[in-house]
């Protein structure tokens, strides 16, 4: 059997890994090139930025993004950042094969299962070939949580905890061992930990700067710990969270008909099934226990139940279950329960086999067609029933920690109920303002009028399009691809066209004819005129314009101290640009009379729209790690928020009447997977 896995392994898996960039690999990498070359990062979490920059490098992969990636993961790949994407995954697909061999020795080591038996558990994972396939860094992830334990083992208290703490910033949630090592009352590991855990963020704040991290602690994080960084309704992901979004939780494009519509069933199964599932791994970790078999069970159990509760798993994370899979093995061949042995090795291989998400398929059959959540649980159990019978008597009593721990549990449910409820019940509200809209995209980006016509970014069909739709919302025209922004007047569309070296603005009816180059995000004049449009040196943007015919250069609008996010441009002088200057969060600016950019002090705040009138500027101010409407009288320069929902609303453009916005909402999807919403906001 083993020979014959590796014969797949080397024939099939790794001549594809081996030929190709496909997700995930390529957003590492390119992240980790940017920052080694200088580029400010702070937009690299916005889909459409790093689509360009992706597009610029020509990278052989349709779609590329870093949700919800931390920063720091990424500085894996630094060492590798000057080499082409191709070249680099080679280096990296051999780096991760040679880390078999350690993980194996450390398994043998710890567990004294053969070397044989330990590559057939290897051999047996598909989430191995996941990884290699895609340039997964969780083989790494498993070579550090191995080592930890190896060292704990061996009392080598200050390594485990420094290994341990170089995993989490990876990924989130190894933090839970540092649970192991508190309830053990392992202060040097705990210590060590913290330590290095504080340098590792103080190297990542050298590389990418505070605003890239401030987006990800208060933008990112919130919406990946609640199952929201990517689309939460695809049961193939197998988390408590996705089940219960695709059951209870109402999406009108991705989730239309849920199996019984109610945000409070969510809100109470939820937090309550994940803290139900956790609570024994912390709970049964026994301090004055400390043979090795205890130990590794405990370490088992808690990298087993943070796959289990985790919120946007993927097929690839299971890797990591080779190491309970080694413990537990041990155990059944000792007792010589073979029966019980075979059982593991289906459920490990039900649990690393990628599952399609089920169509037409409603209620907890489900469960039935995606496999891998009842078998974690029903392992999980298994791990819980041995740490259980193997506590001996005067080891397994209670003291005050186990309350402590079961109050702040119970508290934590108590709190995280009524906020959910309340979170996802305001998120519905936008919902009355959302466009029909039947296109299938997972995202709808910067919509605009166009005549009787709305026109908006779409990312469907593998890549980013320019659509448009009729008054009845129907799909009538999209563009053949790789548009990231767009432009029009009486139905004359310009388009920005994401090549390598840099982007193009042409006219859609002749993609062939570059009118601006090294441009992006096009801008007409209310006059039709001139052209307004941001150009980038090394991330930073800076607007300018030019005429609608080229005549001569174009001319900048903004001083390089101004790293321009986005713009609104009525004319040369008259125009508003959300920027940031030497890295504090960027802020809106409007043009005064004498040309000069002067900031507003409305707080964070970005994408302004200036109306047709001139009355009125829309734009969205961060508050409570979202983004929220606000309008501003231009001519007294009161500002009025729009609304209050724990999402985010941004793009917006105003309609002719100057009255009504369209914009782009997130609202019961993923972080900044929207959709097309409109909403009158002047009387």
């Amino acid at each position: 059997m083993l020979i014959l896995l590796v014969s797949y392994l080397c024939i099939h898996t790794l001549p594809r890994a081996w030929s190709t960039l496909n997700t995930d690999f390529p957003n590492y990498d390119l992240t980790a090139g940017l920052a080694h070359q200088g580029y400010d990062t702070s937009h690299v979490y916005e889909w459409l930025w790093i689509q360009r920059e992706k597009d610029h490098r020509a990278i052989d992969d349709s779609v590329i993004g870093l949700i919800p990636i931390t920063p720091f993961s990424t500085l894996m790949i630094w060492p590798l950042a000057d080499l082409a994407p191709l070249a680099a995954k080679h280096i990296w697909m051999l780096f991760s094969l040679a880390l078999l061999v350690p993980i194996g020795w450390m398994l043998r080591s710890m567990t004294g299962l053969g070397y044989q038996r330990i590559a057939l558990i290897f051999a047996l994972s598909f989430p191995l070939h996941r990884n290699l396939l895609f340039g997964q860094f969780y083989l790494l992830l498993l070579a550090l949580l191995t080592a930890a334990c190896w060292a704990y083992l061996r009392k080598y208290y200050v390594l485990a905890g420094v290994l341990v703490a170089i995993a989490t910033p990876c990924k989130i949630f190894p933090a839970l061992l540092f649970v192991f090592f508190l309830q053990r009352r392992s202060w040097r590991a705990l210590l060590a930990g913290v330590v290095t855990g504080l340098a590792a963020l103080t190297i990542s704040l050298a590389v990418f700067g505070w605003n890239l991290h401030r987006t990800y602690l208060h933008e990112i994080l919130p919406w990946a710990l609640r199952g929201e960084g990517l689309p939460p309704y695809i049961t193939s992901s197998a988390s408590i969270s996705s089940f219960l979004h695709y059951l209870f939780l109402a999406e009108p494009q991705w989730n239309p008909h849920p199996w019984h519509s109610s945000p409070l069933c969510y809100a109470l199964l939820q937090p309550t099934l994940q803290m139900l599932v956790l609570a024994p791994a912390i709970l049964l970790i026994r301090k004055n226990d400390r043979s090795p078999n205890r130990i590794l069970l405990e370490w088992s159990a808690l990298i087993t139940v943070s796959l289990a509760v985790s919120t946007i798993p993927a097929s690839y994370n299971f890797v990591l279950m080779a190491f309970p899979i080694c413990v537990l093995a041990v155990r059944l061949l000792e007792r010589r329960q073979y029966a019980w042995l075979a059982a593991l090795l289906v459920a490990y291989l039900g649990i690393g086999f990628p599952m399609p998400s089920p169509s037409h398929m409603t209620g907890p059959v489900v469960l039935l067609f995606a496999p891998r959540l009842p078998l974690m649980l029903a392992l999980l159990s298994g791990i819980y029933t041995l740490l259980w019978r193997d506590s001996p008597v005067e080891h397994s009593s209670w003291n005050w920690t186990s309350y402590v721990w079961i109050a702040a549990m119970a508290a934590s449910v108590a709190i995280g109920v009524p906020s959910t409820l309340h979170l996802q019940r305001e998120v519905r509200e936008e919902y009355a303002y959302r466009l029909p809209l039947t296109s299938p995209a997972l995202l709808e980006a910067k919509p605009r009028q166009m005549g009787k016509t709305i026109g908006y970014i779409a990312l469907a069909n593998g890549g980013y399009h320019m659509v448009t739709v009729d008054p009845d919302s129907t799909w009538v025209d999209p563009s053949p691809g790789d548009d990231l922004s767009f432009t029009s007047d009486d139905g004359h569309i310009l388009l920005e066209k994401s090549l390598s070296p840099h982007s193009e603005i042409v006219d859609a009816q002749t993609p062939s004819r570059v009118l601006f180059d090294d441009a992006h995000d096009p801008m007409l004049s209310s006059d039709s005129r001139t052209l307004a449009f941001v150009r980038d040196r090394q991330g930073r943007g800076q607007l300018m314009e030019q005429s609608i015919v080229p005549t001569n250069s174009a001319v900048a609008l903004t001083p390089p101290s101004l790293n321009v996010y986005e713009a609104a441009f009525l004319s040369e002088k008259e125009y508003a640009v959300s920027a940031s200057e030497h890295g504090r969060p960027p802020q809106i600016y409007l043009t005064d009379p004498t040309h000069v950019n002067a900031p507003l002090a409305l707080g964070e705040t970005r994408y302004p729209a200036l109306s047709a009138d001139k009355r009125w500027m829309a734009y969205s101010h961060l508050d409570g790690g979202v983004w929220n409407l606000w309008v501003r009288n231009q001519e007294t320069g009161t500002t009025r928020r729009v609304a209050a929902v724990p999402c985010n609303q941004i793009q917006p453009a105003w309609e002719a009447d100057s009255k009504t916005l369209l914009y782009s909402t997130d609202c019961g999807r993923s972080l900044w997977f929207t959709a097309v919403a409109r909403r009158r906001v002047i009387p």
